[in-house]
C-alpha cells in the first residue's frame, strides 16, 4: 500500500463525522448541481453515494441460469400435508411466490411456519396473516400502479417510497404483530449498525417488513430498537439454517423444507468485487474503495450515509453466494425468470404464471 493510499484511508476515517454532516447538509438544502460538484471533486478520494447505489442494484439482478439441486422433482405424498416454507427476497420476481404457494393450496400442503426475507417477507406475513395467493395477486393488481412507483427515482424520495409501501401494508395486513400470525412467521433482516443478520419472530409486523425489504438507497433504513435495519437479502437472502432449527427445535427435524427461491439461484454477480465493479473508474479511486468495508466503522442513526455504505459493503463482502445450500429433505422451487429485473413490476401475470408452472413441475 502506497503512502498516498494509506493518507486517503485515513482521512476516510478521521472525517467520517464531517463527511457525513456536509452530506446530510447539501442533500436537505437539495442543491443538487453544487452536490455534483462536490461529489466531482472528491471522487478520487471517496467513491459516491450514486455509484454505490448502482452497485446495490447490480447485486439484486439475478441471471436465470438453473443450479443442480433447484427444480428436481418431489413425490408431493412424501412431503406430508405441512412443511417448513421459505421465500427468497427478490423484488418485483417475487410475484412468483404467489404462483408456488397457489400450487402448494392446490395440493392441500399447508406451511408450518414461514420464513421471509425482502419481498418474501411481504408475501409471508401475508399468508400467514390468512391472505391467500388468490388474494395478493388481487391486492397487487389493484396496487400495481404504486408498486411500479416505488421502483423509480423520480416519484418519490426514499423516505416518502417507505411511507406508500407502510400505506399499502397497513391496509391489507390483517394483523399488527408479527406473534398474532396464524402461521409461525420469522422475519429476516440486516443490521447495518451491528453488521448482524436479524431474524424477528415478534414485533411490529409492518415495520419489520419494511426493515425485510428496505433496499438500499431505494427505502431509507429502518431504525428498530437499537438496530438500524436494512434488506435482509444484503446478508442472507434464504436463512435455511434458521429453518433448520425451527424443524428440530419444534418439529423433531419431522418435515421437509421447501424454498420458494425467486432470485434465480446461481448468481454470478456474488463473486464480482468492488474493484471489478470501479475498473473504469480511476487506479488511485479503485485502489481507495479497495480498503473501504473491511471493517465495521460505528453508526449512530440512519443519516450516517458514508458509515452504512461502508458496513454494508462489509455485510456484502462476507456473504459470499447466494444459492442456498440444502441437505436431504430439503427442495427448491426456482422460477427461471428470464431477465426479470427486481424492478420490473409490469411482468407480474407472467412471473406468477411462471411461478405455477415451476411449481408443478418439482411437485409430481
Amino acid at each position: 500500500m502506497n503512502n498516498k493510499t494509506s493518507d486517503l484511508k485515513k482521512f476516510y476515517k478521521k472525517n467520517l463525522d464531517h463527511l457525513n454532516s456536509v452530506y446530510l447538509t447539501f442533500k436537505d438544502k437539495n442543491i443538487s448541481d453544487y452536490l455534483h460538484n462536490i461529489q466531482n471533486s472528491i471522487e478520487k478520494r471517496i467513491f459516491t453515494i450514486r455509484r454505490f447505489r448502482d452497485y446495490i442494484y447490480d447485486i439484486y439482478y439475478y441471471p436465470d441460469k438453473n443450479y443442480e439441486m433447484a427444480n428436481k422433482s418431489i413425490d408431493r405424498r412424501a412431503l406430508g400435508n405441512k412443511v417448513g416454507l421459505v421465500l427468497s427476497g427478490g423484488g418485483a420476481r417475487g410475484i412468483s411466490h404467489l404462483g408456488v404457494l397457489k400450487i402448494l393450496e392446490k395440493y392441500d400442503i399447508k406451511p408450518a411456519f414461514i420464513i421471509g426475507t425482502s419481498v418474501g417477507s411481504v408475501v409471508g406475513a401475508m399468508y400467514s396473516a390468512g391472505v391467500f395467493a388468490d388474494e395478493m395477486l388481487e391486492i397487487y393488481i389493484k396496487e400495481k400502479e404504486m408498486f411500479s412507483k416505488l421502483s423509480h427515482y423520480k416519484y418519490f424520495t426514499q423516505k416518502k417510497k417507505t411511507e406508500a409501501l407502510r400505506a399499502i401494508l397497513k391496509k391489507y395486513l390483517p394483523v399488527k404483530n408479527l406473534e398474532d400470525t396464524k402461521i409461525p412467521f420469522f422475519i429476516n433482516a440486516t443490521d447495518v449498525k451491528h453488521c448482524e443478520r436479524i431474524i424477528f419472530s415478534t414485533g411490529s409486523l409492518v415495520d419489520l417488513i419494511l426493515a425485510s425489504s428496505a433496499i438500499p438507497f431505494l427505502f431509507e433504513p429502518i431504525t428498530y430498537g437499537d438496530y438500524i435495519l436494512v434488506d435482509g437479502g444484503v446478508n442472507d437472502n434464504f436463512c435455511v439454517d434458521i429453518a433448520r432449527i425451527i424443524n428440530k427445535n419444534n418439529f423433531s427435524n419431522e418435515l421437509k423444507i421447501i424454498i420458494s427461491d425467486v432470485s434465480a439461484a446461481t448468481d454470478i454477480t456474488s463473486s464480482i468485487t468492488t474493484s471489478n465493479f470501479l475498473l473504469n473508474l480511476s487506479k488511485e479511486f479503485t485502489e481507495t474503495i479497495k480498503l473501504i468495508g473491511w471493517e465495521k466503522y460505528p453508526v449512530r442513526d440512519k443519516k450516517d450515509a458514508l458509515s452504512i455504505i461502508n458496513n454494508l459493503l462489509f455485510l456484502l463482502k462476507k456473504r459470499g453466494g447466494l444459492a442456498p445450500d440444502v441437505i436431504e429433505n430439503e427442495f427448491i422451487i426456482t422460477p427461471l425468470l428470464e431477465k426479470m429485473s427486481v424492478f420490473d413490476f409490469k411482468k407480474y401475470i407472467w412471473a406468477y404464471e411462471k411461478g405455477v408452472e415451476t411449481a408443478k413441475m418439482v411437485l409430481k
